[in-house]
């Protein structure tokens, strides 16, 4: 796991050694560079597989050079079909002779997460894995193309880049910038799955993902699922390091951390926060009664509004782009907790919502959808135009009448119509279509629950909950691993009939597995969406008031929407929203 960082063209040595400083946080345990005319590589690398120095990057193999940030968790299989004779014992080595062997179908024979930069001949080859579980940026700017782990990289080499107020309203509809955007229109983020070739004057991307998200009918046994899941635990236990687990007591880090706990030889640590003076968010007791059961070595600990505080300012200073989810600052308290517990790699939860359907809302969409097949809909279509409603189920019907596409994931924050009364402008009907326009018109169909599962882990989870987990774990030299999205694993539930996935019953078929190692009162606990005190800790701290101020300077919010968000978030209303827009405030004052 690591942070990766390249120029090539002209560049100045001395910003090009700061920028690539700026990423030191992603690996702590050795660095290295390559410095010549035209061109300049550097790796900072946290070990976990193969420690040894022979190991480290950037690593030369011939006329090929390669960074790797991440972890190919099959290359011991790899190595079998591989027609070369290795030198180490690391995953790297494996990669750059699958490059050799296979171009760039390469991740067809990956099982991993990683974002890779390799050189060889004059051009630059990047790739990254299909669930955008590592990121990679990058530029191109007068006579050179820079690459990084992350956009601070790219700012310090060009700080003339400015942030972009176009950039706000994908902000604004899915807590964060989507897949190529950036909040830097100079700057884009290699999508998910694909694949980018820059031949020293013109850049050229691709994806290829038809084999993961394909539209089957097939159905899959529990002891299949089961298995699979073994499977993909099993490999992201390979490491040379300590691995624990975070475990909120919910079903999906409950059997992550269960198997875990079954395949590992040793006692597996597992960790989780709770809130200080507000038992009603507070779900330790429910990780405590896991952890007990499967016998893990439990951490717990308790963040309070100071603690919040400190936690949101160090946040806001490390982002390079604003981020709307709130969870953010208790795992951010919670990692910085298990760096002092010296552990390296954790396993997490993410994904298994957005593959087994656990969100309750795709239940509503199916019921909802069916409204497109009434005949005379015209009055009701013309009703919702003319009655606005700040609510975001006027919306969802507001779109059926309209005929365009209902679910744009769980991210989904502000509608078209919120942002209007926010922003104080036209924001156009289906302005935030926009920004995930490149899925709809890849997907199979955008109505139903493929779209839904497709969708959420192209935005959710890889624009959220996974770039959430990997910046926050990485800024205090943590791995993070999720066994959920693995290769393999979501290749079979996608060949699966999506109607017989979804089910009746939010994650039916994943409890399935589940009450073969948890006890039953997890299982049937009823999901509640995550949640935690910071409105209340906001407005006890006077941030919201603070909030109000940095808006009068900055005058990119309609006072009167910013004062009704804050009244109705008393009332338990608006809260998510709010927080998003504090923290753009926060972070745009910062930065």
């Amino acid at each position: 796991m690591c942070g990766i960082f390249g120029i090539i063209g002209k560049y100045d040595k001395t910003k090009a050694k700061k920028a690539y400083e700026t990423l030191s946080h992603r690996g702590p345990d050795s660095c290295g560079v390559v410095a010549k005319d035209n061109l300049f590589l550097g790796h900072y690398r946290l070990s976990i597989i193969d420690p040894l120095p022979e190991a480290n990057q950037p690593m030369q193999i011939d006329n090929t050079t390669i960074l790797m940030n991440g972890e190919i968790y099959n290359y011991r299989e790899l190595k079998s079909k591989l027609d070369t004779a290795f030198k180490t014992q690391s995953d790297t080595e494996v990669a750059v002779a699958a490059f050799k062997q296979w171009g760039e179908k390469m991740p067809k024979h990956l099982r991993g997460m990683y974002a890779i930069a390799i050189i060889e001949d004059g051009l630059v080859h990047l790739f990254r894995d299909p669930f955008g579980k590592k990121p990679l940026y990058y530029a191109k700017m007068e006579d050179s193309f820079i690459f990084a782990s992350e956009i601070k990289a790219i700012l310090a080499m060009y700080p003339q880049i400015k942030w972009s107020r176009d950039s706000i309203t994908s902000y604004l509809s899915y807590q964060s910038t989507i897949s190529p955007n950036t909040f830097f229109k100079e700057i884009h983020q290699l999508e998910p799955g694909s694949y980018l070739k820059y031949d020293g004057k013109e850049i050229y991307v691709s994806v290829d993902e038809e084999d993961i998200f394909t539209y089957g009918s097939d159905k899959l046994d529990i002891d299949q699922l089961e298995k699979l899941l073994i499977e993909s635990i099993r490999y992201r236990l390979v490491s040379d390091v300590t691995i624990g687990a975070l475990l909120s007591g919910g079903v999906d880090s409950s059997l992550v951390a269960a198997l875990a706990c079954k395949l590992s030889k040793d006692p597996l640590p597992t960790f989780t926060v709770g809130y200080k003076g507000f038992e009603k968010y507070d779900e330790r007791k429910f990780a405590e009664i896991v952890a007990n059961h499967i016998g893990s070595d439990h951490h717990s600990f308790e963040m309070g509004m100071d603690d919040f505080l400190e936690s949101s300012e160090e946040l806001i200073s490390h982002m390079d782009e604003p981020f709307g989810d709130p969870a953010a600052i208790p795992l951010w308290f919670l990692t910085k907790k298990i760096k002092e517990q010296g552990v390296k790699v954790i396993l997490s939860g993410d994904g298994a919502d957005e593959l087994f359907f656990g969100y309750r809302p795709y239940y509503e969409m199916i019921d909802i959808e069916k409204a497109r097949d009434l005949k005379y809909k015209n009055w009701l279509r013309n009703y919702f135009r003319s009655n606005y409603s700040p609510n975001r189920e006027w919306e969802w019907y507001k779109r059926i009448f309209d005929d365009s596409i209902l679910f744009r994931s769980s991210a989904e924050l502000f509608t078209d119509l919120q942002q209007n009364r926010l922003l104080k402008q036209n924001v156009k009907d289906d302005q935030s279509l926009l920004w995930i326009e490149h899925y709809a018109k890849r997907s199979k169909e955008v109505t139903g629950p493929w779209w839904y599962s497709y969708i959420d882990i192209k935005v959710q989870l890889g624009e959220v909950f996974l770039k959430k987990l990997d910046r926050v774990s990485m800024a205090h030299g943590i791995e993070a691993r999720s066994p959920f999205m693995d290769r393999v694993l979501v290749q079979k539930l996608f060949s699966c009939d999506p109607k017989w996935r979804i089910g009746e019953k939010p994650k039916w078929l994943l409890k399935k597995v589940a009450k073969r190692y948890l006890p039953i009162e997890i299982i049937e606990r009823k999901k509640k969406g995550f949640s935690y005190p910071f409105i209340e800790w906001l407005t006890a701290a006077g941030e919201l008031d603070k909030l109000k101020q940095i808006n009068a300077k900055l005058k990119l919010f309609d006072s009167e929407a910013l004062k009704f968000m804050i009244e109705k978030s008393k009332k338990g209303r608006f809260k998510h929203h709010l927080y998003a827009v504090w923290f753009l405030c926060r972070w745009i004052e910062k930065h």
